[in-house]
C-alpha cells in the first residue's frame, strides 16, 4: 500500500511537484482526519466533480464535511478513532 502523508496545512503549498501530486490525485483513496485536512486536499485537485475516488474520513464530523463540499464515495467508521479509522482503510 503507497501511502501519503500530510500535516497541518493553512495555505496550499505552491511547490508540489506535478508527478507527486498526479500519484496522489490516482490513489484510491485518500484518508483524512479532520474537516481542515480535507480542505485542503480539496484545494490541491483541480475539481471536486472530477475526482470520484474514495475518501476515508476519521468520524462523522470530517464525513459530514466532505458530503457538504460534494464527494461521493465517503467511508466512515461507525465510532470514531484510529481502529475504526484503520478498518475502513484496510480494503484499499
Amino acid at each position: 500500500m503507497k501511502v501519503l502523508c500530510t500535516c497541518v496545512c493553512k495555505q496550499v503549498p505552491v511547490d508540489v511537484e506535478p508527478l507527486t501530486l498526479n500519484l496522489a490525485i490516482s490513489a484510491p483513496v485518500v484518508a483524512v482526519a479532520s474537516p481542515s485536512a480535507l480542505r485542503a486536499w480539496l484545494n490541491l485537485i483541480p475539481k471536486v466533480d472530477n475526482w470520484n475516488n474514495s475518501i476515508a474520513c476519521i468520524g462523522e464530523t470530517t464525513g459530514s464535511a466532505a458530503k457538504k463540499l460534494g464527494l461521493k464515495s465517503i467511508y466512515c467508521p461507525t465510532t470514531p478513532g484510529l481502529e475504526g479509522y484503520a478498518h475502513i482503510i484496510w480494503p484499499f
